[in-house]
């Protein structure tokens, strides 16, 4: 007779804890549907300096229901400035949505503000980036996509990487791992020097040289050498600019 009124308290005690659970998870939901959106035009927007951006907008549903949309745009990847079409720089438009359930979804699109300069007397320009490391490379490190060249001051451009986006594109790292800082001067036609050559690889950190910078305008390329002293890595970049 023990035993089964031991059997008896455990299956009432079992369906106490049962019945908690049930009254803790009444009316919740459990399937959430996220929206899904829909982006009216490209996901990839290049404009040259100075164009009007046209926002094309996105849609979003939830569980094929329309649920209100939220646009932001962010500050510019590179200069860290507000969006402006005259500055040029890699923005992104963040569109989000949350549904009936309170959980957030995003999507977004990226919006490229450029010059393409005709690499005589401008270097501005918006380039596929191909990076070989003390000899050698792999297909991630080539046709990398984007390193951006503006103008700082006059006669003065900056290159968003100085080691060609080798970690922050090829390695998807992001900006946090670039190497910024390296700055050219255009003397005169045809005529370049590098005015900065020292500069810091972020995140890794040690300083950097660049040791080489030419240009070849009608071939539009630009080629140049750097070198990682802390790193103990020399990384030779290949530019291609892209004709827009």
């Amino acid at each position: 007779m023990k035993k089964i009124s031991i059997y008896i308290t455990l299956i009432a005690v079992a369906l106490i804890a049962n019945g908690c659970v049930e009254n803790d998870s009444y009316d919740i939901s459990e399937v959430t549907n996220f929206a899904v959106f829909t982006l009216s035009g490209d996901q990839e927007v290049l404009l040259k300096n100075g164009t009007e951006y046209v926002e094309p907008g996105a849609t979003a549903l939830e569980a094929g229901q329309p649920v209100e949309v939220t646009t932001t745009m962010s500050a510019g990847l590179y200069r860290g400035l507000p969006f402006s079409k005259d500055v040029s720089d890699i923005y992104t438009v963040s569109y989000s949505a949350e549904n009936k359930d309170g959980f957030l979804a995003s999507s977004g699109r990226t919006i490229i503000i450029g010059d393409k300069g005709d690499l005589v007397t401008d270097l501005s320009g918006v380039y596929v980036s191909s990076v070989s490391r003390n000899g050698t490379t792999s297909d991630q490190y080539q046709n990398m996509e984007y390193v951006m060249i503006w103008k700082k001051s006059d006669g003065i451009y900056q290159i968003s990487d100085g080691i060609g986006a080798w970690y922050e594109l090829g390695r998807v790292l992001g900006t946090g791992y670039g190497a910024p800082g390296a700055t050219i001067k255009v003397n005169g036609p045809n005529d370049f020097s590098i005015e900065n050559k020292d500069f810091d690889v972020k995140t890794f950190g040690g300083d950097a040289e660049m040791l080489e910078f030419t240009v070849d305008a009608a071939a539009k390329t630009i080629d140049f050498k750097t070198d990682w002293r802390d790193g103990a890595y020399v990384f030779e970049v290949h530019l291609e600019q892209l004709q827009f």
